[in-house]
């Protein structure tokens, strides 16, 4: 990847992960509709503005060998960027096929794309049935996962609605009492917690990437010692953060199961806003547009996580580590700080909907989807916060957020 981003004007490896996603879709639909997957080959073509795309469309356009559709002439639009050898290797991909040297060259600038490519004297890729096989199994579990989805968000306004009729009726909803002490502590841990976070993300940048690997270590740490330099009891400090049983551990893993279908519903909310946003950030600015046969700008959108390249470029050790940081370490460690320290200082000077609003919005800001992804991101943590606010323990919230990453991620590693 490392060839195709300094040499030849790549994109990052999560985008060229998401190009395999819509890849996958084709490969599925073209035994189906051949001219569908001709429009959606064309218009692929229109967004292929860097090389590495343009190589990688070339090569899914050879697979799938629809009438109308050539590969050379993708080609042709390369840029004087790409190497000699890199230009030569996607021309003889196309033209002639790959031996098993040159598909490992190839694999290197593309990764599975380089699959895609016919074997030598234009003979079928090595693994064509399987690839085939396995897009029409993603397209089933994508099918089925919307369905679970849509279900799920259903299920998940019923409860909304349930419990926003238990408030009305004057019973008191939620565990949550906004007032134990010390609230100081809560945002002076907060702020511990952000300051290093951000110390290694700078330091990472700028001097030398094992900062930014131990700030997390210490962002961790550091923020639970604050309140014994402070004079607080830890026992106070935990409970008030969120950091116990609540009615037995068991109870709240099954409300936080049972709280992610309200997650869904408010998250679909923000969903819909993100891509109103993006939609209409596009219809202003033109973006997506064709002119004279070359689209304007690529439409806007969130930006890919960083872990979708990971996982993408990443063999099975890669894959495990991703899950275990986005399903096992960010859900506690985010919930302590966000839900946990962050809600409960909000909670001592506001009423829920503003805190869970400001919470669910720095929550979001420090994320790295950009800033068309703060609706979306923000409702999730509006979620998260009214579990909290249901069970005062932060394991119901934990669990959903383990929930929601752990699915998404383990998704990705299927698709990926």
């Amino acid at each position: 990847m490392d060839a195709i981003e300094e040499k030849e004007g790549g994109i990052d490896p999560g985008e060229l992960a998401l190009f395999k996603i819509q890849s996958q879709v084709i490969i599925a639909a073209a035994p189906l509709s051949g001219r569908e997957t001709a429009d959606s080959l064309k218009e692929m073509r229109t967004y292929a503005q860097n090389d590495a795309m343009i190589m990688a469309l070339a090569m899914l356009e050879s697979f799938v060998a629809i009438e109308g559709i050539d590969p050379l002439e993708t080609l042709s639009r390369l840029s004087a960027k790409v190497s000699d050898e890199g230009r030569s290797l996607a021309y003889s991909a196309v033209e002639s096929g790959l031996d098993e040297k040159e598909r490992g060259q190839l694999e290197e600038k593309l990764g599975w794309f380089a699959s895609l490519a016919p074997a030598t004297g234009n003979e079928l890729p090595p693994n064509k049935e399987a690839i085939q096989v396995r897009a029409m199994l993603f397209m089933g579990m994508a099918s089925l996962m919307f369905v679970a989805a849509a279900v799920g968000v259903a299920l998940g306004v019923v409860l909304l609605v349930l419990q926003r009729r238990e408030a009305l009726s004057g019973k008191k909803w939620g565990r949550f009492s906004p007032d134990p002490v010390p609230r100081g502590i809560m945002l002076e841990s907060f702020a511990i917690y952000l300051g290093i976070m951000a110390f290694g993300e700078m330091g990472g940048l700028w001097i030398h990437s094992g900062i930014s690997y131990t700030s997390y270590l210490l962002a961790v740490v550091v923020p639970f010692l604050w309140p014994f330099a402070r004079g607080v009891r830890w026992r106070h400090f935990a409970r008030s953060i969120g950091l116990h049983r609540g009615e037995g551990i068991a109870r709240e893993i099954g409300a936080g199961f049972l709280g992610y279908l309200k997650v869904m519903a408010i998250a679909s909310i923000g969903i819909f806003l993100t891509v109103l946003l993006s939609t209409s950030v596009g219809f202003f600015t033109g973006a997506g547009e064709t002119v004279d046969g070359a689209v304007n700008a690529v439409p806007p959108g969130p930006q890919t996580h960083p872990i979708v390249g990971w996982i993408y470029m990443g063999g099975l050790k890669e894959r495990l580590l991703c899950l275990f940081l986005a399903a096992g370490f960010a859900p506690v460690f985010e919930e302590i700080f966000f839900r946990g320290a962050l809600h409960r200082w909000l909670r001592g000077r506001f009423g829920f909907l503003v805190s869970a609003l400001l919470t669910g919005a720095i929550f979001a800001a420090l994320h790295p989807q950009g800033w068309m992804g703060l609706p979306a991101l923000a409702a999730i943590g509006v979620g998260f916060s009214l579990l909290r606010e249901s069970r005062d323990s932060l394991i119901a919230p934990m669990t959903a957020h383990a929930i929601n990453n752990g699915v998404l991620v383990g998704m990705l590693c299927l698709a990926l």
